[in-house]
């Protein structure tokens, strides 16, 4: 039994030496194991860290060469303002980003539009204007005086001139926005200078049976204002001053006036057949007056020299001579005389 005994210990004492070293070697390679998988990890991680500072160094680079600027978040017609919450930021390469891009947004904020603007379009200097500020004496004026042409639509510019039965042309106003149009009548903006400027031109085409018209700009965004060229007739103010009625006398016979010819016109091409519309005998055919006579009765023959025949009491105008205005000075002389009275 004691023999028994001390083999079943000797076997006993030999599995627990090799399950010791099965464990020894088994926990050595667990070690190993995690100490290798530790250096996997780091390795992986000192690579992803070294692709992370690449493309670090990468953004930074492509930053710095990327131009910054602004565009718009919707359509932008010709003309219109452009506000703070149109504008958003963008970044373009910088061999693709325009010299005058616009950079800064308050250099794009509130400035208006020369041309057509779509969602998207990144803004550069030569795409906006600086927007004319806004004078203490402007005024809003309706107008429907004035002969407009048959195409005009609210928005657009126009330059409203007066043609005398001597043919000589002048600009009253020039570069005037339509602010709102329900023709015959319109609404545009004046200064104090410019509301003079008409009422002389009114009165002048009162008394002279003169015609005020308006012509529209092709492009108003590319072109210049025009330069007005009608002067002032100082005779003109010294009656608006001792007549301030004559100006809406002159204001209402023009508009009874243009009134007449658009209905004139309308009945004709209602009684005419489409197509067969003849636009040469209306008001606003350049050969009208020679055909048909002034309606107040001035002749509609002019003389050799460009002048038309002139009584006392009437004016005469010719294209290389002063106008003569003797009507002017009838009713400047009456008016003084009337002051002097007691």
């Amino acid at each position: 039994m004691s023999k028994l005994r001390q083999r079943t210990k000797h076997l006993i004492y030999a599995g627990l030496a090799g399950a010791s070293a099965m464990g020894l070697l088994f926990a050595g390679y667990a070690v190993w194991n995690t100490m290798e998988h530790n250096k996997r990890e780091g390795a992986i991680e000192r690579h992803y860290q070294r692709q992370i500072a690449d493309l670090e160094e990468a953004q930074l680079q492509s930053q710095k060469s990327m131009a910054s600027g602004w565009t718009i978040s919707r359509d932008v017609a010709p003309g219109e303002t452009i506000k703070q919450g149109d504008l958003m930021q963008i970044r373009l390469p910088l061999e693709a980003a325009p010299g005058n891009l616009i950079t800064d947004k308050d250099g794009a904020a509130g400035r208006t539009a020369k041309i057509e603007l779509g969602k998207g379009t990144p803004l550069t200097e030569a795409m906006l204007y600086e927007g004319q500020p806004t004078a203490p004496d402007l005024r809003n004026r309706e107008m429907k005086a004035v002969s407009l042409p048959s195409n005009l639509r609210q928005g657009d510019s126009v330059d409203i001139r007066i043609q005398f039965p001597s043919g000589q042309d002048y600009i009253v106003l020039s570069k005037k926005k339509i602010d709102k149009l329900a023709s015959p009548t319109m609404w545009i903006k004046m200064n104090e200078q410019e509301i003079l400027s008409l009422s002389s031109a009114m009165v002048d085409a009162y008394l002279h049976d003169a015609a005020l018209y308006a012509l529209t700009y092709v492009e108003p965004e590319m072109q210049s204002r025009a330069v007005p060229t009608y002067p002032v007739n100082k005779a003109v103010m010294k009656l608006i001053a001792s007549d301030p009625n004559i100006v809406n006398k002159a204001e209402q016979t023009l508009a009874e006036a243009v009134r007449t010819a658009l209905e004139s016109d309308l009945a004709r091409a209602d009684a005419q057949s489409p197509g067969n519309g003849s636009f040469s005998a209306s008001e606003y055919s350049s050969g009208y007056g020679q055909a048909t006579g002034s309606s107040s009765g001035t002749p509609s023959s002019f003389q050799t020299d460009g002048s038309t025949p002139a009584g006392e009491s009437e004016d005469s105008f010719t294209l290389d001579q002063p106008q003569q205005n003797k009507l002017l000075e009838q009713a400047v002389k009456e008016g003084g005389s009337s002051t002097d009275q007691p």
